[in-house]
């Protein structure tokens, strides 16, 4: 019988975990990890891709949520921006 998706997902080398605080390389917003994301084209987890989920404010004031899958190359830990301007 063969592996279970929850199984080969858990064998993933994972850069970020879930519940990570993140933003792109190239600045934005703060972002938070939600996971792995999910290739549906492909029907399967992407390891180079996470699901990141961020809120913005309308004009109107409102909270807004955005979601949106970027490669891990494109983020960095908040924490590795916060210690390296320590330097």
């Amino acid at each position: 019988m063969g592996e279970s998706t929850f199984e080969k997902k858990s064998k993933m080398k994972m850069k970020f975990l879930t519940g990570d605080k993140v933003r792109l390389v190239s600045g934005g917003p703060d972002m938070t990890i939600r996971g792995i994301h999910f290739d549906v084209m492909a029907n399967k987890y992407d390891e180079n891709m996470y699901d990141c989920i961020w809120f913005e404010k309308t004009k109107e004031g409102k909270r807004e949520v955005h979601y949106c899958p970027f490669f891990s190359d494109e983020l960095v830990k908040i924490e590795e921006i916060v210690n390296e301007s320590l330097r």
